[in-house]
């Protein structure tokens, strides 16, 4: 079964984080941009934490053919999901922090932060979008692979688990940028 690689809920999780962050930048609207900031970060740490701690441990209880079922309905909102909330979170977070009067580049929580994204970045951009898009092109073939399907949504379930560390001394970074 031929795996659709856009579909009407991945179109949505790209769109409504750019979508909303678009309306708080054009009514120039503080707390609105506060708060596409809090939820798009919010649902990508969420999302990081749940797939690295939670989900990789039922998943290592699946054969490959069973992880490869989940990588077939997770995979096609997971492409377009992750790049758009992360993307928005760390957009608007820059945004706001200009507003706000916190941004410095001479500031050592805005330089950590400034590191941490980087390594975020890398990681998203690197291995996660890759490995998404090797995934849906195996289970589009003719005779899916499923232990190499298995191994690269592994691959990213562990690193999600990474990531959400990052993200929480992310949080802990912001939260005293906040206090400033």
């Amino acid at each position: 079964m031929k795996v659709k690689w856009i579909t009407l809920r991945g179109s949505l999780a790209l769109a409504v984080p750019i979508v909303g962050f678009l309306i708080a930048c054009l009514l120039n609207n503080i707390i609105l941009l506060d708060y596409v900031h809090v939820m798009s970060g919010l649902l990508w740490t969420g999302i990081d934490i749940y797939m690295g701690f939670v989900l990789t441990f039922v998943l290592r209880s699946l054969d490959p053919k069973e992880r490869a079922d989940v990588a077939r309905s997770l995979t096609p909102t997971m492409l377009f999901l992750m790049p758009s909330i992360a993307s928005v979170a760390v957009t608007s977070g820059y945004f706001l922090s200009k507003e706000l009067g916190l941004f410095s580049l001479t500031s050592p929580l805005i330089i950590s932060s400034g590191i941490i994204i980087f390594i975020l970045t890398i990681q998203g951009f690197g291995i996660f979008l890759p490995n998404n898009v090797r995934v849906l092109l195996e289970l589009n073939r003719d005779k899916p692979d499923y232990r190499k399907i298995s191994r690269l949504m592994m691959i990213n379930f562990r690193l999600s688990g990474i990531q959400g560390l990052l993200q929480l001394i992310l949080i802990f970074i912001m939260a005293h940028l906040a206090i400033l």
